[in-house]
Parts: C-alpha cells; structure tokens; sequence
C-alpha cells in the first residue's frame, strides 16, 4: 500500500472546501488518513467517493455507537479522527441521502467546534498581551532591586537590535503566517456558522489556492529553522560559543596597550591554566541586521607582582597585600542607521553598568569623533567610554588605575 502526503491548499475550517478536495483527491484513487498541517493519503481511493466531515469533541473520542448506526443505515461509513476537530464519513453509494436533512441541524452540530476555536483565539491573544506586557515591564522596572540608578527604557535601542536579528526575524514571520492561517481558518468557520444558524447553506468555498500551499511549505520550513536558532541563541547567551582572544581576528583595545603597569593573562601569572572555571579572556560575536558588525571582547590581566589576595584592581593597596587585577570589557558596532549611534552607545553603557554604583556621565569633544561619553564612579576604580563615528560605535567599561579620558587616542581607533 502507497502512502502520499500533500499540502492541503484549503483553509482547515473550510468544510466545503475540504470535502470537496478530499473528493477530488478520491477521483484520483487516494483516500485521506490524516489531515493536519499536511494529508496523508493511501492509495485506496475510489472515483466518486463523498466525504463529509463531522466535528467532534477530544482526542480519542468517537461519536456514540447510535450515530454510527444510524449513519451507516444512511449508507455513510465512519472512518476514524483524522486530526483534532474532524471525524470523518464516506460513502460510494451515490444514492446514499444527505446526514443532515436541513441548514439549521448542520449549524448546530457545529457549535461545538465554534467554541472551542474561540475559547482558542482568547488564549492565543492572552499569550500575546503577556508577552507585550512582559517587555514593557522589561524596559521600566529596574534590573536588580538593587539598583541605585535606574533608567527606564534605557535597554530599548539593544532590544530593537535584538529585534533585527535574522532568528527573532524569522520567528516573527512563523508568527505571522501562523496568524494568518488561524485568523483564516477561523473566519471560514464563523462565516459558516452564521450562514447555517439562519437556514441558509453555508459560503461558497475560495477552492484550492496555491498561496495557502506555499505559506502552509514556508511554516514548515521555518520550524527545523527557528529550533537550530535557538539553539544558536542559546549557545550565545551561555557564552558556548565564546572565542578565546588568541584566535580573534577582528581588532579590539588590547589590555596590554592601555596599562603602564605591566599585566599578563592568568595561565601565564599562575602555576594552574586558570584560577577560574570559565575563561578570561574572550571574545563573542552578535548580528543584527541594523548592526551587521557586532561583537565584545573581554579581558582580564593580572600583574606579575604577587600579594597575599587576588583580583583587586589598584596596584599595590595596603603596602602589596593585593595583587593588581585589572580588566577592560568592550563592546563594537557598526550600525546602517548612524542616528542609533548615540543611543546604543548609552544603552550599552547601561548594560555595563554595575547596579549597586552610583555613575557621573559626562560627554566632551574630542577630534575626529562625533561624540565620547565617560561615566566614572567616586572613589571606585569602575569607568566607561563610549566613542562614536559615522555609525561606528565603541563601549568600554574598565577598572583599573588608568584613565580612559587620557587614552581617547587609543579608544577611537576602534571607530576610525
């Protein structure tokens, strides 16, 4: 026995519709066993077979031993569910009479079927509001209840980054198409209902159409998509696809070039590779179709002085008990919009920014650049830049005994 799959190129609530491609479909020798995203078909099908689709209620269920004898009495056979809302009934007997002998009945075995799509579209707008809301609590409220300094909407030009990137992008066309085809089934379903509630046949069916069929091949298409994405994402997020600095190409401030005092990294300061499970120094790597160039690049350096602790961040404190530590993140765009370039560079200082710090920004011109921002803490080793160019955009976020504001030379080569 052959099985074949097709694309069902009617809406699934366009009852008329489907039986009347389920028929054409039987004219051809296929009879249907599963309908869904797609059909499936065996090759068993007679010419002349009629299909009609009866609503029903669960997974699993059947419809009561009486209508099935009833039904069979009328000359139609019942094969099982074929997916959610239908079970379905056929017959070769072209004498065999209709299953229901008026409009109204028709409607009203419908109605179960109606609600349930409604009680659906509220859930799937319940879902959405959420989201909507959960965003905008995102922007507003404080990332930390520790934060002393909190901005709203601050994080909201790196969400709109995050919007353009090709997986979000691509998740919110899936999204789309899946709305059109719910919105699609849905109002074929409550054109038809209405009509039968007032006695009258239900709408004439659209028929085949070959748009249905691509945006039904697009949404599966985009599914095996969107879940390697994801993951991809997830990998980012997790930093699994962290680059160690040796290997990365792309030019960033070096530690080293913004020290007077000399720093090395950990594997060559301590005897063990790392003194911590994750590594130092790395770089990762962003897109977003506003900012095709989009990456950061963290370091940490230790100065070969020994102290009885690690991991401070002024050289020689308390007569050397602490060994020098310093270290200098640094985040790069290169944005299509130049007019994002100041309001990503503050949104990215924000990022950076430690909660429980109270930070002074101060913006100052410097040649060649469109704009510098420094923040600093008082009496705290913590300072970040941001530099700017034609849409080029560089963030630095430092602790350590040097001044980034004395080192603006070094810092906009990364824009210039």
């Amino acid at each position: 026995m052959k099985t074949v799959q097709k694309l069902i190129p009617v809406s699934l609530y366009d009852i008329p519709g489907l039986e009347a491609w389920l028929e054409e479909q039987a004219n051809q020798g296929l009879f249907p066993t599963h309908l869904g995203f797609w059909a499936t078909f065996e090759d068993t099908g007679v010419p002349g077979t009629r299909f009609r689709l009866e609503p029903w209620g669960k997974m699993g269920n059947e419809p009561p031993p009486e209508q099935l004898e009833l039904y069979r009495q009328a000359g139609w056979e019942y094969k099982a569910i074929l997916c959610r809302p239908y079970v379905l009934f056929y017959t070769t007997d072209p004498d065999a009479v209709e299953l229901y002998t008026d409009w109204e009945s028709r409607g009203m075995s419908l109605e179960r079927l109606e609600k349930e799509t409604r009680i659906y579209s509220g859930l799937r707008m319940t879902r959405w509001v959420i989201l909507a809301a959960a965003i905008l609590l995102f922007l507003i409220l404080p990332r930390s209840s520790h934060d002393v300094q909190p901005v709203s909407f601050a994080s909201l030009p790196m969400v709109l980054l995050l919007l353009f990137h090709p997986v979000i992008l691509l998740f919110l066309l899936w999204a789309t198409l899946t709305f059109r085809r719910w919105r699609r089934n849905r109002t074929a379903l409550k054109n038809t209902c209405r009509a039968l509630r007032a006695g009258l046949p239900p709408p004439p069916s659209p028929g085949s159409s070959r748009a249905i069929v691509r945006e039904q091949l697009l949404i599966l298409i985009l599914i095996p998509v969107l879940v390697i994405g994801w993951i991809l994402l997830s990998a980012e997020t997790h930093r699994d696809l962290a680059i160690p600095v040796e290997d990365f190409s792309r030019p960033y401030v070096t530690l080293q070039e913004l020290e007077q005092e000399p720093v090395y990294p950990s594997e060559e300061v301590f005897e063990e590779h790392s003194i911590f499970d994750e590594p130092e120094n790395y770089a990762e790597i962003n897109f977003s179709l506003l900012s095709p160039v989009w990456y950061a690049v963290t370091q940490e350096g230790y100065s070969p002085t020994p102290g009885a602790m690690e991991n401070a961040n002024s050289p020689n404190p308390e007569g050397g008990k602490y060994r020098y530590a310093p270290d200098l993140d640094m985040t790069c765009f290169h944005l299509l919009i130049p007019t994002l370039a100041k309001p990503v560079a503050r949104a990215q200082m924000d990022s950076y920014r430690l909660v429980n710090l109270w930070w002074e920004y101060e913006e100052i011109p410097h040649p060649g650049l469109d704009f510098v921002i420094l923040a600093t803490v008082k009496d705290e080793p913590w300072q970040m830049a941001a530099v700017g160019k034609d849409g080029k955009v560089a963030v630095f976020r430092y602790a350590g005994v040097e001044r980034l504001e004395d080192h603006l030379d070094l810092l906009s080569k990364m824009v210039t």
